[in-house]
């Protein structure tokens, strides 16, 4: 049905009949700090080379036209939002290299009303970048074997059987642990526990953390019944006990392990691929998946940073953003 015409007198559009409602009323204030920030230009916002080698430097340049009205006390700052927040002057330029693609944000902002004058996206050119793929077996075998060293046959908990599962995900991997527990003046216990972890990269190098740790503790159905049912509880108890022993020590520590060790194969595979290359490669970054270990390695010949016009020395003051 059309919506009828309003006439004086009649009752729609009143919030009390109809349901509608009217957003509250701006405040004075911050309005006039609205029409003052609209007054501002962005004259330039741009970052050369776009994309830049993975090792190298781009340059940030910016010009934004400040407002010209005067409000008593009130103080407009451009702020630069991509690696952190920076304060900067109207116009400038500042080096920037980010591990990864950045979104660069250059505001506005007083202190009741902001503006976003333009983004810029620095991209990453990996085009002269190789991947060096390692077997998904190879790495399974890897964590198999860590497993294998937190659990000696010397120790109170040991391994059941030999049979360890590993099943892999994007950067992240689950272990499924058979083990045998020596309970004091109990049933030997069977502890099926599964430990959660991730994996990834940092800056080229290999970060692992643990995750999470699920344990089901049993004692076999004899034990049930010699023991009057009283098996039950004390599995219960072995459970939280066991849970916060794999989360407070055996996990952290199998995930400080298995990233020395896929880091120490990296090394390996990149100094057998670097024989003979000038110039040298190292590791920009990794992806574990269900398949591989897929490590992309970029050459090293970056230039030195181009200079800081805003650097410590120069007026402004200003750092440059982190490399």
């Amino acid at each position: 049905m059309a919506d009828r015409p309003r006439f004086p007198g009649t009752t729609h559009g009143n919030p009390a009949i109809d349901g509608e409602v009217l957003p509250p009323p701006i405040d004075p204030e911050r309005f006039r700090h609205i029409q003052l920030l609209n007054e501002a230009v962005l004259v330039n916002f741009a970052a050369s080379p776009n994309p830049r080698t993975p090792w190298g430097w781009s340059t940030l340049a910016w010009d934004v036209t400040m407002p010209t009205t005067f409000l008593p006390g009130v103080h407009v700052e451009a702020v630069l939002f991509g690696e952190g927040e920076q304060i900067v002057p109207a116009q400038g330029t500042r080096p920037a290299r980010p591990y990864n693609e950045t979104t660069y944000t250059l505001s506005l902002r007083t202190p009741l009303a902001v503006r976003m004058m333009g983004q810029v996206t620095l991209g990453i050119d990996f085009g002269a970048c190789f991947e060096l793929p390692q077997r998904s077996d190879v790495i399974r075998d890897l964590i198999r074997e860590e497993v294998r060293r937190a659990f000696p046959s010397s120790g109170q908990v040991t391994l059941r059987g030999s049979e360890i599962g590993v099943d892999f995900g994007i950067n992240s991997f689950v272990v499924d642990i058979p083990l045998t527990a020596d309970v004091p003046n109990w049933f030997d216990a069977d502890i099926d526990m599964t430990l959660g972890f991730e994996v990834f990269p940092v800056d080229g190098r290999v970060a692992a953390r643990y995750g999470f740790a699920r344990t089901n503790v049993s004692f076999g159905t004899a034990s049930a019944i010699l023991s009057g049912g009283c098996s039950s509880a004390v599995a219960k108890a072995l459970e939280a006990a066991c849970d916060g022993f794999f989360d407070g020590f055996i996990g952290p520590a199998i995930a400080r392990q298995l990233r020395d060790q896929v880091q120490a194969g990296m090394n390996t595979a990149l100094a057998e691929f670097n024989q003979g290359r000038s110039p040298p490669y190292k590791v920009h970054d990794f992806s574990l998946t269900e398949f591989n270990l897929l490590v992309r390695v970029c050459p090293v010949s970056a230039p030195p940073p181009p200079p800081d016009p805003n650097r410590p020395g120069r007026d402004g003051g200003f750092e440059p953003l982190n490399g």
